[in-house]
């Protein structure tokens, strides 16, 4: 019984150091957790940190994770990006998206921008993010001022395809940690999979999650990416980032749009799919945000 109580005494203890930490963060880098009303009258949750007086906008990937109440965290993670910069990272509209596609995706993230005064904004999309902001680029060129394309890809190849159905099958179970295992095998790399593997357990007690339904229809909707025909319209200057061991969009992908564009390419050697995690991707978004 004494040990048990002093390990409950020691997490509380915990608790409360983070947070602690958190509100000197949150202080620190002016971190707010918001929501906006889109044209369509749905809600989109949207974190945003920083103090500077350009705007960033921050794209994630497909994510199973509920990004509400985040704003301390990302605020902590992206701090090179808050000394100099107001920062947005956009979640997608709240609830249920049925039949949603990466362009209705790119349009109510166009919505959302436009309520909030944001454009010639510095955009960075990564994987399904990335496929949003080439949409966004093309059709709402005001929005953007440069823009980054993280570990994405203009059109949908066979391992991407593949990946889904595979999201999906599972989902349609409601495995929720079966889904999350998948992905991160798809998203690391061998040898940081013998870590993730121990920690999965770990995180589905300690993580919220969005509804398994929520992410299928996200997952849906990258069958829907083709925006190849569209790169011609993106006129501001881009930078495009891949991984050697990608095995979702893969570095041909990112590669491909690199080609297409006639912009400026690094494809990070023995790196997977969540390079965008690295200290070195972030480094290579701020100096070019910096040029």
């Amino acid at each position: 019984m004494f040990l048990t109580d002093m390990l409950g005494r020691c997490k509380k203890l915990e608790r409360r150091a983070y947070k602690a930490e958190m509100k000197k963060v949150t202080i620190m880098f002016n971190a707010e957790n918001k929501t906006v009303m889109l044209p369509s009258g749905a809600e989109m949750y949207y974190a945003k940190f920083g103090r500077g007086s350009r705007q960033m906008v921050m794209i994630p990937g497909l994510n199973i994770v509920d990004m509400s109440g985040t704003a301390g965290n990302l605020a902590y993670f992206y701090r090179r990006f808050a000394k100099e910069l107001t920062v947005y990272v956009f979640d997608r509209r709240k609830g249920r998206d049925p039949g949603c596609t990466i362009r209705t995706m790119a349009e109510d993230l166009a919505g959302a921008m436009m309520a909030l005064n944001i454009t010639d904004a510095y955009v960075v999309g990564v994987s399904q993010g990335g496929m949003i902001a080439q949409y966004l680029a093309a059709y709402h060129p005001e929005l953007v001022r440069r823009l980054v394309l993280g570990v994405t890809a203009a059109k949908t190849n066979p391992l991407m395809i593949s990946a889904v159905d595979e999201w999906l099958a599972i989902a349609e179970n409601g495995d929720l940690q079966g889904v999350l295992t998948k992905s991160y095998d798809k998203m690391y790399t061998e040898k940081q999979m013998k870590l993730y593997r121990r920690l999965i357990p770990l995180m589905m007690r300690f993580t919220k999650f969005m509804s398994i339904e929520r992410f299928a229809d996200h997952a849906r909707a990258i069958y829907s990416l083709d925006c190849s025909g569209l790169l011609d319209r993106i006129k501001c200057p881009v930078l495009v980032l891949g991984a050697e061991l990608d095995k979702i969009t893969t570095a041909e992908g990112a590669k491909e749009i690199a080609d297409k564009l006639g912009c400026k390419v690094h494809i990070f050697p023995n790196e997977g799919h969540a390079v965008y995690l690295g200290k070195g991707f972030n480094r290579m978004v701020y100096d070019f945000f910096e040029e």
